[in-house]
């Protein structure tokens, strides 16, 4: 199944566990752009991918260099049609099936009306951004936003949406980041939700007496505002890895594949902004060459050949027994403890 937290994924998971049946998980890859995940059990906290980092060191000591190369390039309208066949269909065909629900939290067309905005405004939010960005002089920290929608916020955190996520980082900026620096809120560049972050983001800034130390923005790359940043701050975000990449202190709220001693700062937030160090960049190479020989496997979603891909190397793992292999095909999830105490699920 794709994403085995969405309700009826995660019922059916419960049932085949319940009868010995194993439950295989697909996700986007976090090697992206044309990598897919395939993992036993679960994504996220439900990886059985290790913390330990002597673990992922043994397994990349076995494992090829990760191949860079784009092979498959995204093929634009893919997406949209694929989308648009799924949900017209259930939304003119409703009384086919009256009791489904969608796992979403908006109405698709809450979704295309937002994307047709964003589209027509694409030029401007750029610029805006962009004007931001030049204007900013260090340090400064981001906050890579998530959607509200995705289960990695749902079910996978702590938190119940971004608008909780973004008073618990604007209150502890404000009370513990450094004096003269600022904080810069980006926009998810998925997030095609009802809420205007443009004016939240603000409000919340303001309500903890750090209006003027916020910035929010909604354009360019993470590759742009990693450059010069001071560090991240995320959920749970696979965003973490382009900071990881660049060298930046990143600090999860949640538990990720990527919350790894020696890559993120295992402290408080509280003590982020002044403590956190950069990444082991010796680490980091072996937590990809570890990601890529166990859970992930070549191809993607955005391509016809791509998706082809990826189904041919999933279904190989699958037949020859070596999902998750080397070193996250069994145990306990390794990140169910961390989870259990910050109370989530």
């Amino acid at each position: 199944m794709h994403s085995e937290r969405r309700p009826y994924h995660l019922e059916a998971a419960q049932e085949a566990r319940a009868r010995g049946i194993d439950v295989l998980v697909t996700e986007l890859g976090y090697l992206r752009p044309d990598w897919m995940t395939l993992e036993r059990n679960g994504n996220s906290v439900d990886s059985l991918f290790p913390t330990d980092p002597d673990a992922i060191r043994r397994i990349a000591a076995e494992a090829p260099e990760v191949d860079t190369a784009v092979r498959y390039p995204r093929q634009a309208g893919l997406e949209t049609v694929d989308d648009l066949q799924n949900n017209l269909s259930n939304v003119f065909l409703w009384f086919l099936y009256p009791h489904y629900r969608a796992h979403g939290l908006y109405h698709p067309f809450v979704a295309y009306a937002r994307f047709l905005w964003r589209e027509g405004h694409r030029g401007a939010r750029d610029a805006a951004a962009l004007a931001v960005r030049e204007a900013l002089k260090p340090p400064f920290f981001l906050f890579a936003m998530q959607t509200d929608t995705d289960f990695q916020i749902r079910s996978n955190s702590q938190l119940s949406d971004m608008t909780e996520a973004l008073g618990e980082v604007f209150a502890s900026f404000a009370a513990h980041g450094p004096a003269g620096a600022r904080l810069v809120v980006k926009k998810h560049p998925g997030d095609l939700g009802p809420v205007d972050w443009a004016r939240r983001v603000p409000d919340l800034a303001a309500a903890a007496g750090i209006a003027d130390r916020v910035a929010f923005v909604d354009g360019l790359g993470m590759d742009r505002w990693c450059a010069d940043a001071a560090g991240l701050v995320t959920v749970n975000s696979s965003a973490a890895l382009d900071a990881l990449a660049a060298g930046l202190p990143t600090f999860a709220m949640s538990p990720a594949v990527y919350d790894i001693p020696g890559l993120t700062f295992q402290g408080s937030l509280d003590a982020f902004w002044r403590e956190a160090t950069p990444p082991d960049a010796d680490l980091f190479r072996d937590f990809r060459k570890a990601l890529a020989a166990s859970i992930q496997v070549r191809g993607t979603i955005y391509s016809v050949e791509g998706t082809a891909r990826a189904a041919e190397a999933m279904a190989a793992r699958i037949v020859g027994g070596t999902v998750g292999m080397p070193g996250a095909a069994d145990g306990p999830p390794p990140r169910y403890e961390r989870a259990r105490a910050l109370g989530i699920r």
